[in-house]
């Protein structure tokens, strides 16, 4: 026990000033804030990905008033080429002059048929597998997918084609 005090004497002798610790120390001094305005503000900071943020009553309300104005009705679309309905009935058919038989004229008027826009596909490729027996095979078949089943008369048969599009393996499947 003897050495535990000889230790802090020791202590005490270093420090110089045994009542050194009783005393309160006075506090650093502050160093003084310059004024809010002559420092550049700082940009705030974007939320991070995920964060809710709560939208103002005045943004809420502008929106909400946006949402429950009426809308003008959408513009009428053009008419196209009616049949029978929009037409008279004292235009003369376009199958030919009315016969005294005929009670009524009525206008017949064929709707126009759909044609598919855009390029046409390439026309199918003729294939001859046996002297006797020369079959069309789609132009894809050929140069894509490379390989095709066909059906004709003869049999049922599993083609295959290389990179050029000659015909590599055939065979006739029962």
């Amino acid at each position: 026990m003897s050495e535990n005090i000889d230790i802090i004497t020791a202590i005490n002798e270093l420090l110089g000033d045994p009542e050194y610790w009783d005393q309160a120390l006075p506090l650093p001094p502050r160093a003084e804030h310059p004024p809010l305005g002559s420092t550049p503000t700082q940009q705030p900071r974007a939320p991070k990905v995920g964060t809710i943020i709560q939208r103002s009553a005045h943004i809420n309300k502008k929106k909400q008033e946006i949402l429950m104005t009426v809308l003008p009705p959408p513009p009428k679309r053009p008419q196209g080429r009616t049949t029978t309905a929009g037409l008279s009935t004292d235009v003369p058919s376009i199958a030919g002059p009315s016969t005294a038989d005929a009670t009524t004229d009525t206008v017949t008027v064929r709707p126009a048929l759909l044609m598919p826009t855009g390029p046409l596909p390439p026309p199918p490729i003729p294939v001859q597998i046996e002297p006797e027996v020369i079959v069309d095979v789609p132009h894809f078949c050929v140069h894509v997918s490379r390989k095709y089943k066909a059906r004709t008369l003869h049999g049922r048969w599993v083609l295959r084609f290389s990179r050029t599009g000659q015909l590599r393996y055939h065979r006739k499947v029962s």
